[in-house]
């Protein structure tokens, strides 16, 4: 009995046990909807010790990470990715680049000892800009493209002021400490963005060895390197990042280390930038922030997720018109999300202000009031060039039709104005009638004659005078061989089926008449189902104690 009275206290206890957690399940179900439905977005576990920093990414122009990022620092040798935008944007790289006494005695720090006089290649100057951080080679190229100094320094904040910068300045092309000479990590980003998408620059910051020949004032060839130790281990190869595909360092006691970096992997490119850092927690740094942009973020291209839409479809099928499209998405527009969110979780809003050539309108991109990107709505001629070329056609056609019209308009008058005077001359003149019935009836012999008409003249052959068998058949022969039969794979196919459907059932009949076995099995079959017909089934259904039916 106390076992019984055990068993029954354990039985409820896990009773009671199970409602609770049934009970305390849908709160915790709704609260963990709650947490997702909010507007997810990844969060760095490591800790950015810098003054600033920002993880862009390149394609879109999202922001990814941001630490103080509108407050502005010194950038220092930093400030040669703008000068080498402006420079290649501005000249060709076989332009000649002479050396003035201002490049060479107003500039400190960095650079490849360069002296007065000595004539190098745009090309050669801006790989010592980006590869060697050349201060000389900075200024030289700030001379040729504008004249001085001071007119470059305006053009570099001009252009800085056309890319939305607002938190920056810039009064040399080098990033030597000045006061008035500063940006944001947000602004730099935006710069650096901008000089990524330039080829030529693509290819000067992602180099890693450059060798300048001999000059007129150095008889030995110049060798470079890139400093930026996640692409090139120039001292350590402890920093080395397999995805880094360029980028440009900088350092002064005002600024601090300033680093910015280029990587790319499985179609993403991001763009990370350290302002006031330290050595050598910028590197590791850098290294956490694009680790963290490649795991938690994913592209997802817009023309493909709008095409998805089944609405989309129904419009684009759910017409007559079977011409392309007069504007289409982008193929090549994408939005950054992070890889947990849906698409379908992105806002999108339309805009039609500050529209480049070709756009219609651009869809704008936010996700919990973020932006992540961006697609244009373009033109794509062929639905113009179609409706000229119609409008063309209908054109033509138009009078095409117009002239026929006239010209058979004025061939009915013609003709019955001829009808009208040839019924009177041959109320004058019987003879002349009869001479104009025959030459009706030449000109109707002349006409081929159609369908019907080859028909009658099938049925009139028996009334020839000179009736002839042969040219009977032969007519016959002509008629058939001047029918032109279109038959198609369907209509043979469907008269095959018919054809072996009565050779089955003529087969099949002659057996029958024929098979004594045949014709008893078919009287068995149709005994047996006449006399499954006479009874019936009948089960017995009663309820037991149990609450079931069973079946007897």
């Amino acid at each position: 009995m106390k076992k019984r009275v055990k068993l029954l206290k354990t039985i409820n206890l896990l009773l009671l046990s199970f409602l609770v957690i049934q009970l305390l399940a849908p709160a915790n179900m709704v609260q963990a909807k709650k947490s997702k439905s909010k507007n997810y977005w990844p969060k760095l576990s490591e800790e950015i010790t810098a003054g600033a920093a920002i993880l862009m990414d390149v394609d879109t122009g999202a922001v990814l990470y941001k630490k103080n990022i509108d407050k502005p620092y010194y950038p220092a040798s930093i400030t040669k990715i703008l000068t080498t935008l402006i420079a290649v944007e501005n000249s060709t790289m076989d332009e000649v680049v002479t050396f003035s006494q201002d490049a060479i005695y107003k500039t400190e720090g960095s650079g490849i000892a360069r002296d007065v006089g000595e004539v190098m290649t745009m090309e050669q100057c801006l790989y010592a800009v980006m590869l060697e951080s050349a201060n000389e080679c900075a200024y030289a190229v700030a001379e040729h493209i504008s004249g001085s100094l001071e007119e470059f320094v305006k053009l570099m904040n001009q252009k800085a002021k056309s890319l939305g910068c607002k938190s920056s300045h810039f009064t040399n092309p080098h990033g030597l400490p000045d006061e008035k000479h500063y940006l944001s990590a947000k602004d730099m980003a935006v710069i650096a963005r901008t000089a990524y998408e330039n080829e030529t620059f693509r290819l000067i910051c992602g180099t890693k060895k450059y060798t300048i020949p001999p000059t007129n004032k150095h008889s030995e060839p110049t060798y470079l390197v890139n400093h930026h130790k996640m692409l090139y281990p120039k001292d350590t190869a402890a920093y080395l990042y397999d995805y880094c595909t360029g980028g440009k360092t900088g350092y002064t006691n005002a600024a601090g280390n300033t680093l910015v970096t280029y990587a790319q992997k499985d179609g993403m490119t991001l763009v990370a930038v350290i302002l006031n850092g330290t050595s050598p927690q910028y590197w590791k740094e850098t290294r956490a922030l694009l680790d963290f942009g490649f795991e938690n973020f994913n592209l997802c291209n817009v023309s493909e997720y709008f095409g998805s839409d089944e609405n989309v479809e129904e419009q684009k099928y759910d017409t007559l018109n079977t011409n392309d499209p007069y504007a289409q998405i982008d193929p090549q527009a994408r939005i950054i999300l992070p890889k947990t969110v849906n698409f379908s979780k992105a806002s999108m809003e339309i805009s039609y202000e500050n529209l480049p050539d070709q756009v219609l309108a651009q869809l704008i991109y936010t996700y919990g009031k973020r932006p992540v990107g961006t697609a244009n709505i373009v033109r794509t001629h062929t639905l113009i060039d179609k409706e000229e070329g119609a409008s063309g056609q209908n054109n033509d056609a138009a009078q095409e039709q117009s002239a026929d019209e006239s010209s058979t308009a004025e061939a009915d008058s013609q003709t019955d104005k001829e009808k009208t005077e040839t019924k009177e001359s041959q109320d004058k003149d019987p003879d002349k009638a009869g001479q104009a019935n025959q030459s009706e009836g030449a000109d109707s012999k002349n006409k081929e004659p159609g369908f019907l008409e080859k028909i009658k003249n099938i049925d009139m052959i028996g009334k020839i005078k000179n009736f002839d068998i042969h040219d009977v058949v032969s007519n016959i022969s002509n008629w058939f061989a001047n029918i032109k039969l279109e038959l198609s794979p369907q209509i043979l196919i469907i008269a095959g089926g018919i054809v072996l459907g009565i050779v089955l059932i003529i087969v099949f009949r002659v057996l029958y008449d024929k098979s004594y076995l045949i014709r008893q099995k078919m009287a068995n079959y149709r005994n047996r189902k006449r006399a499954r017909k006479q009874y019936t089934i009948i089960r017995d259904t009663r309820r037991t104690r149990r609450g079931k039916w069973r079946k007897r």
